[in-house]
């Protein structure tokens, strides 16, 4: 007696529909308003919009969806893709690399992904660094415009700072500050798909997706380390024999390629890291692998990022990445300069990692001396990256421990502070050590094992001033006084010990 006739449950049915259509659409149109609201950001900050897509089909992370930002000033465009974010949401990432206001639409084959529009104004950030960049060789920064030297430090693995900012920011405070290192470098590995997970044949899974726990923990990592000035180096993969790769699931295949687009529209818009492909490529890897994965990448990243892959020796396997890395042991000053010149038009890296350990290959690790030295070495040279490790008594987290000479570490970083500008070149002929000028303006010198640097000065032809430091000691400048802009010129050091120098014209000779 409570029931409905057939023509109620007909009406009943079209307005159960029309209200869940309305339901939809005014979904849609919210979500439509809240994109079309004008956000403010600053230069170099990323911003999110989120989208709900709660009747989608399929796998969510192959779901396609594209954004087009127009900078209205000067009609620059970026395009990246937005990401699957859990939940039914995705979300779009953008950060903006010119003040003024940007707007941008969306496009999918799905349609609640596709036809939002937004506008979001960007900010001036001054004195904060961008995207990693270069001049010719040297490596440098978007937004500060200067040159700097990448001197990474092995940092933990994802699990032991996940969802750890505490451990984050004491680490920068260590290595940065208190060393003067100015990045970490990590591995990631078969992580991408399980975050609890390092080798491909722990995973079951024939078509892995990327594990979202991952993405959080590097975010995390990158905005802090950016946050405090430096700069990430993550390497993608590991090597076959311990089934660190892709391998499993094919090279540029499908899970490979899901993976790819997912850091492209995740990682691409954050500023301040770069990627090398992995370790012992040589073993695993051919040039087509890295040309396909360098092309796909580029082509989806909105934000350019350096890619690249290292080779033994002074070896190339695919000569077409962002930046020449080399697999070399115990590169000295020469080496460095060999490395940087064979293609003057990138930034170079040796991407070993020159690890302070006991006895494990005696031929290729390094001790506290070395490290001190190679540091020196790669800036005198013109700028080369490394990878830089205590490892001796191993931490079960892969993570560097402090270093005894972090007073060395500190004094390399404060002597080349605003000095290692990106007009610098070699010229060894005006010393008996080696040299590095900014012609007309600024001369560095350096000597290992000396009581003396014999300089030429004439071409400053300008009032001068000068210092030296002690590179085996805390930083302590020594006033050099007596220096004119002439041939001939001689530092007499105190004591015997590896010495630097810098002479800069400060003004006109009347």
């Amino acid at each position: 007696m409570y029931g409905k006739n057939s023509s109620q449950q007909q009406d009943y049915a079209r307005n159960s529909k029309l209200c869940f259509l309305l339901f939809v659409i005014l979904g849609v149109l919210c979500t439509s308003v809240l994109a079309s609201q004008i956000q403010s950001a600053k230069l170099w900050e990323p911003v999110d919009w989120t989208f709900r897509n709660p009747d989608y089909s399929g796998n969510p992370f192959d779901i396609i969806a594209k954004a087009t930002f127009s900078h209205l000033p000067t009609g620059q465009k970026i395009r990246t893709e937005l990401f699957y974010a859990g939940d039914n949401n995705w979300k779009l990432r953008f950060t903006g690399t010119q003040t003024g206001r940007w707007s941008f639409i969306t496009e999918s084959d799905d349609p609640e992904l596709s036809n939002f529009k937004g506008q979001i104004d960007v900010q001036p950030n001054p004195g904060v660094p961008g995207f990693i960049t270069n001049y010719g060789s040297k490596w440098g920064r978007l937004g500060t415009d200067q040159a700097f030297v990448p001197q990474y430090v092995m940092y933990c693995d994802l699990p032991a700072f996940y969802h750890n900012p505490d451990r984050i920011d004491a680490d920068i405070r260590n290595f940065f500050i208190e060393h003067g290192f100015n990045g970490f470098h990590i591995a990631v590995l078969c992580r991408w798909f399980d975050f609890d997970k390092l080798r491909s044949d722990e995973i079951s899974s024939d078509s892995p997706n990327p594990d979202p726990r991952t993405f959080e923990t590097l975010e995390l990592l990158i905005r802090k380390v950016h946050a405090a000035g430096g700069v990430v180096h993550i390497w993608v993969w590991g090597d076959e024999q311990r089934r660190m790769t892709p391998k499993k699931w094919g090279i540029n295949g499908r899970v490979d390629r899901r993976l790819q687009r997912y850091i492209c529209a995740r990682l691409g818009p954050l500023p301040g890291w770069s990627m090398g492909y992995g370790f012992d490529l040589q073993e695993w890897v051919k040039e087509n692998d890295l040309k396909s994965w360098h092309q796909y990448m580029d082509s989806h990243l909105g934000w350019f990022h350096f890619l690249g892959g290292r080779a033994p020796e002074l070896t190339q396997i695919y000569d077409g990445l962002d930046y020449s890395s080399y697999q070399q042991h115990r590169p000295d000053y020469d080496m460095y300069v060999k490395a940087i010149d064979q293609y003057p038009d990138k930034p170079t890296f040796l991407e070993d990692r020159f690890r302070v350990r006991k006895n494990v290959y005696p031929d290729k690790d390094y001790d506290f001396d070395m490290t001190r030295r190679g540091l020196w070495h790669s800036t005198m040279a013109g700028g080369a990256a490394n990878i830089w490790g205590n490892l001796l008594n191993p931490r079960p987290d892969g993570m560097s421990h402090s270093y005894p000479n972090k007073n060395q570490i500190i004094t390399w970083s404060r002597f080349w502070k605003d000095r290692f500008q990106k007009e610098l070149v070699r010229d060894n002929s005006l010393t008996d050590g080696v040299c590095l000028k900014v012609p007309g303006r600024l001369l560095i010198f350096y000597k290992e094992d000396t009581s003396s640097i014999k300089m030429d000065l004439s071409g400053l032809n300008r009032t001068i001033k000068g210092l030296a430091i002690d590179t085996c000691r805390e930083y302590k400048e020594i006033e050099l006084s007596e220096l004119k802009p002439e041939k001939e010129q001689t530092f007499e050091a105190p004591v015997r010990s590896d010495w630097a120098v810098a002479v800069q014209a400060i003004s006109s000779v009347k």
